[in-house]
Formats: structure tokens, sequence, C-alpha cells
């Protein structure tokens, strides 16, 4: 099974391309549950046995889409840092997984899905990647010893797929706004608190 993600400009406009982003636009739409092959190929104007030549099944696909939705969220996480709209690093990398996560929410809750989370080491490792861009933000964060950043990160972290979990359990993926205000509130408070 092939777990290379390909998303670079000489796929652009591929057959391959117009699949994950038909999937990656009925998924945000009406979530995993109506995300059919058949959907997939209507959608991206191919034939069926045209995504069994880029995907070996609908689980590598969405493998895929996870994958990339790492890689946005990497990206989301640094321009919010880039924005110096917050006064840390560790706030605009919070406050960007929150909005990534409000914005993304089907998509988030397949990215860290347990069970294929568990099943691909690629998964994995994207998340890993993702994690080390937010733990950047922690360590450039003068309130916690060099001892202690890594674990912090790992903690801010669990809570953000603790948050992941919460949103899935929710119809169509959608936190209440009530919820998603208190846990961004939560940890926010954790964040900017005093030492």
């Amino acid at each position: 099974m092939s777990t290379d993600v390909k998303s670079g400009p000489g796929e652009i406009g591929s057959p391959r391309a117009k699949v994950l982003s038909a999937a990656m636009q009925i998924l945000s739409a009406q979530g995993a549950e109506k995300l059919s092959l058949r959907a997939i190929a209507e959608s991206a104007g191919i034939g069926i046995a045209s995504i069994y030549h880029y995907f070996e099944n609908k689980e590598e696909l969405l493998l895929n889409l996870a994958i990339m939705g790492f890689g946005e969220l990497s990206r989301h996480i640094i321009s919010f840092q880039e924005k110096g709209e917050y006064p840390s690093a560790m706030q605009a990398s919070a406050r960007a997984y929150f909005d990534f996560a409000e914005k993304n929410s089907a998509l988030f809750s397949l990215m860290f899905g347990e069970q294929l989370m568990a099943r691909h080491e690629a998964l994995r490792d994207a998340a890993y990647k993702t994690f080390q861009v937010y733990e950047t933000a922690v360590k450039a964060d003068d309130r916690f010893p060099a001892e202690h950043q890594e674990n912090v990160a790992l903690v801010f972290w669990a809570l953000g797929r603790g948050m992941a979990a919460i949103t899935s359990s929710y119809p169509n993926g959608e936190l209440p706004p009530e919820m998603s205000e208190k846990l961004y509130a939560g940890i926010s408070y954790l964040i900017v608190r005093p030492e």
C-alpha cells in the first residue's frame, strides 16, 4: 500500500489530485459517513476504476487525506505564529490549533482517528511532525525550564487530541459554540497564566 502523499505543484490538476480534492470537499461538506468512492468519482468527474489506480482502497484514500490534513495544520500553526497578533508563539499555536479544528472538524476528527492512526505509521509520523512544529512554540516560551518543555508540549498536544475526540462525538463533528468557547478559554488560561 502506498502512503506517499504528493501535494506538490506537479500534481495539481492530475486525476489523483482531483480525487483528493473531491474527497476533501465531500468530507468537509457532508462528513466521513457520506464519503463513498462513488460520490468521490462523480464529484471528480472520473470513473470509480480510476480511483483504484491511485488508491488501493477507501482506507488508503482516507489515510492520504489525514496526512494532508497534518500538513495543513502545520502550515496553519506556522502562519499564526508569523502573524504576530498574539503575545507568544505558544498562544498563536494554540489559537491556530483551535481555529483549524473549528473550520475543519471532519478532517480534524479523521486526522486523529484512533483506528486509522493505530494502523498506519505514516499517519503517526505526520502527526509527530506537526507536534514538533507545536513543540517549537513551547520551547520559545521561557516560563518552562528546558527539561520540562517536551513534557509540557506533549500535555498540550494531548489536550488537542482530546478535543478531537470530543469534537467527533458530536453530530457532523461540530462542537456547540459554547463548548468550543469553554475549551479555548480553558486552554488559554493554562497558556497565559503567570508562573
